[in-house]
């Protein structure tokens, strides 16, 4: 091998030389010694992914155990990891076969139960394990029996807490039953209950009736409230020192003792406190519950506060920083020598250095952990500087698009970062490069470049776009929401033009535009919102003054709105209104036809491809609308604890001319759809018919994409 490895070359020691680098390991030319192959483990029983993941499981559990021969306590080991795993899936008593074996070759087979009475031979060596797998039935709960605590908690919810009823449809692995799942659900349902003043709460449950025949296993929840505390009265702390400002402590007379309100006073002390430079103070808030009247307990809250010692900056300093320079690092740290010690500006410091998403993890801690100085030292993990990501998607109309995100962080050792993505799908490409300066004007002002570029077929022309964009973004605390203002110069062009207006189209413009834009997201969950808002405005001002050859205005507005609505129902509404003016054109043809809209698709008018829903001339050819407004209702009810079922009902109005402002036409398109919910959003299939087609309209169009729509 070594005679080869002189002969192939320069460049091919070069290039073997990064292939090991990259993948960790050492020179194809180096000797090895041979790997020892460990003992065999199979599953079988549970169906081809799921044997496949038990066995990979315990291959990874079992560790060192399993070597080149397996002992009777790995192998007893293994069958308990197993069982362990079953009964966390609701499999309470499988049955296990064992087929072992032994070095010499020997034959062994031996059956466990969920009682794992078996006991192995010893000494015992087996270089081979296979297991089959009978899981049994699979124990789910059928019914819940809540008695008691109507005043606190209707028996409607409180069986929530045990994941019974949220959906339409009650799925085994929904309504998995085990001791330990119980268990928990029952301590849930206790503290809401302590929440809402019932200190002295207390939620039993009984098995009523299991059957293991079919798993079906009925629950008896019994509350016991007992009486409700409020507070009447609070006990300040006897010295407060100077220099510390204490909260308002005062409560309305219809607040009830609960951990909540408990956590909350103390985590206000503190702040005072630690804003004097206390950083150690202990905080006590308890309780003196008087005779009770009524079924209320009056409760009197007496606060004791030990503020330790108060506290200094020694030295700021950083460990684990090898590529970040240090004039970075210091500028966003709010603390200097001699300082008294506040854990909060602390933490804040901390969040500032991880903001620029330089470092993968980001610690802060002092050096002594006591005494009347101490140092602050954070300890950095700086991410590598270079990552890749694969890109993977569907739509019912590009179908599927993948790609590759490459990102670099930490650039010039000052926190920059630059991001280059690349996606193709069937009916386009782009590709886009991103470099972002945080903090380029003060702590929130942010600043980007980017280059872009795109090539995409549409319903009625091909677009192609590339250009660059130079944006400022901020946070907006007076309307908090996140703001950006932005310089774009791009090139738009379009090739094979069967719109109606194609006579007069250009298909070569240059675009120089200032871009505007304000968003605030107040969604529990962008990927599946369940409750929340969200609102957005963007504004494209195109102007020859600033270098291009047009004029126009291109402006969009528009908001969601998320709510529940039941148990496992929710509501979702969007309203979205779109509008481009030619003010300072000398007329409106100048418009470049990628500026209008094309209405229609999975995230707009569901009865329609993408871009189908734009206005149609006599002859039936598609124009681009130069003013829409969009309104989409959905109602989603969940079936399962992953799946849900919706139903949909969506309204364009829209105009080909500014003269028939709001709109000259109205299209309609009502559906249904199933969800699946996964870590990147909802899986989708939907279908929308139209109400009201037009001529060359489909009747209605199927969906099929990922996201969700508004």
């Amino acid at each position: 091998m070594l005679n080869s490895c002189k002969r192939s070359g320069q460049w091919v020691f070069r290039l073997l030389a990064v292939v090991v680098l990259l993948a960790g390991g050492r020179s194809a030319c180096a000797a090895e010694a041979p790997a020892i192959e460990p003992a065999q483990i199979e599953v079988s029983g549970l169906g081809w992914w799921d044997d496949r993941q038990m066995r990979l499981m315990l291959e990874r559990l079992l560790g060192e155990s399993r070597g080149p021969e397996l002992r009777a306590n790995a192998v007893e080991d293994a069958v308990f990891l197993l069982m362990a795993a079953l009964a966390e899936d609701g499999y309470l008593r499988p049955e296990i076969e064992t087929r072992i074996i032994l070095k010499g070759g020997r034959l062994l087979n031996f059956t466990f139960d969920h009682e794992l009475t078996t006991l192995l031979p010893r000494p015992m060596a087996a270089t081979e394990l296979d297991i089959k797998v009978n899981d049994g039935v699979r124990y789910t709960l059928s019914e819940i029996n809540v008695e008691g605590g109507r005043e606190a908690i209707p028996p409607e919810k409180a069986r929530l807490f045990f994941g019974f009823g949220a959906g339409l449809l009650i799925d085994s692995s929904d309504q998995i039953y085990t001791p330990a799942k119980l268990k928990s659900a029952r301590g849930r349902l206790e503290d809401e209950l302590h929440r809402r003043g019932y200190a002295e709460a207390l939620v039993s449950t009984e098995i009523s009736s299991i059957n293991h025949e079919t798993g079906k296993v009925v629950v008896n929840v019994a509350i016991d409230l007992g009486n409700r505390w409020m507070i009447r009265s609070i006990v300040p702390p006897a010295e407060v020192p100077a220099g510390v400002d204490m909260p308002d402590m005062t409560v309305g007379p219809d607040q009830p003792w609960q951990a909540g309100w408990q956590q909350d006073i103390a985590q206000d002390i503190r702040q005072a406190y630690y804003q004097a430079g206390y950083p150690d103070v202990r905080v006590s808030v308890l309780a003196s519950p008087g005779e009770t009247r009524g079924g209320i307990r009056p409760v009197q809250v007496i606060l004791q506060v030990d503020p330790v010692e108060q506290v200094q900056v020694g030295e700021v300093r950083f460990e684990g920083a090898k590529r970040t320079k240090l004039a970075v690092l210091r500028r966003r740290v709010d603390a200097s020598s001699g300082d008294l010690l506040n854990p909060v500006k602390i933490e804040e410091s901390r969040y500032r250095l991880a903001r620029p998403g330089s470092f993968r993890r980001v610690e802060a801690e002092y050096d002594p952990s006591n005494g009347g100085v101490r140092d602050v030292v954070f300890q950095v993990q700086e991410l590598p500087p270079w990552e890749a990501s694969l890109l993977m998607g569907y739509g019912s109309y590009e179908q599927l698009r993948g790609g590759i995100e490459l990102s670099q962080s930490n650039l010039w050792g000052r926190a920059h970062r630059s991001r280059m993505q690349v996606i193709q799908s069937f009916k386009g490409s782009r590709g886009d490069y991103t470099y972002t300066v945080p903090e380029l004007l003060g702590e929130q002002l942010d600043g980007s470049v980017r280059l872009f570029g795109l090539q995409r077929e549409e319903v009625a022309f091909e677009r192609q776009e590339y250009g660059g964009t130079v944006t400022l973004r901020r946070k907006l605390p007076w309307f908090g929401a996140d703001g950006r203002l932005g310089y774009t110069y791009q090139s738009l062009q379009n090739t094979d033009n069967i719109l109606s207006t194609q006579a007069v189209d250009e298909d070569r413009t240059k675009v120089a535009s200032i871009d505007i834009g304000l968003n605030r997201d107040r969604r529990d969950n962008p990927l599946r919102p369940r409750r929340g808002y969200r609102w957005f405005g963007q504004a494209e001002l195109a102007a020859t003054t600033l270098g291009g050859e047009v004029d126009y205005q291109r402006i969009e507005i528009g908001g969601s709105y998320h709510s529940s609505w039941g148990a496992g129902r929710w509501i979702h509404a969007g309203l979205t209104h779109g509008l481009v003016l030619t003010m300072g054109a000398p007329d409106d043809t100048s418009l470049p036809i990628n500026k209008r809209f094309y209405p229609g698709g999975e995230n707009d008018l569901r009865g329609f491809q993408d871009g189908e829903a734009a206005p149609r001339a006599a002859d039936g050819s598609f124009i681009g609308a130069k003013t829409f407004l969009l309104l989409n209702l959905e109602v989603e009810q969940a079936l399962t604890k992953s799946w849900s079922a919706i139903i949909f009902f969506d309204a364009l109005g829209e105009a080909a001319r500014l003269a028939d402002y709001p709109f000259h036409e109205k299209l309609y398109s009502a559906g249904l759809g199933l969800r699946y919910q996964t870590l990147i959003g909802p899986v989708r299939l939907e279908y929308g018919r139209n109400l009201n087609p037009r001529i060359d309209d489909p009747a209605g169009t199927l969906h099929f994409s990922v996201g969700f729509p508004f």
